[in-house]
């Protein structure tokens, strides 16, 4: 079995707590359920089959690409999604996301 990445970004401008990580996990989990709907919920590749919840990392990330990287390495297929928070001054926001079994 294979695994595809599938990370999704959400708006930044917001300070970086707990609140805000909520608010996250709540549109990430309306799109768990889209992409379920539409992909299946079964080896799609998409977050559909990831379990639900977020798995958040403690540390700013100094850009979305290197956010990105560091869920690309890091992040296990059967885990929940990984979330990070980057900000590099003129851009900020959140990664959500992993590997999908497919």
């Amino acid at each position: 079995m294979g695994g595809s990445l599938d990370i999704r970004s959400y708006d930044g401008h917001f300070e970086k707590n707990k609140v805000v990580r909520s608010m996250i996990e709540a549109k990430f989990q309306q799109d768990q359920e889209s992409s379920a709907y539409e992909s299946g919920h079964s080896y799609s590749g998409a977050i559909g089959v990831m379990p639900s919840g977020v798995n958040w990392i403690e540390k700013t990330f100094d850009s979305s690409e290197e956010a990105e990287k560091y869920i690309t390495e890091y992040h296990n297929k059967w885990d929940k999604a990984m979330g990070v928070y980057y900000s590099d001054g003129e851009d900020d926001g959140y990664l959500v996301g992993g590997w999908c079994s497919s």
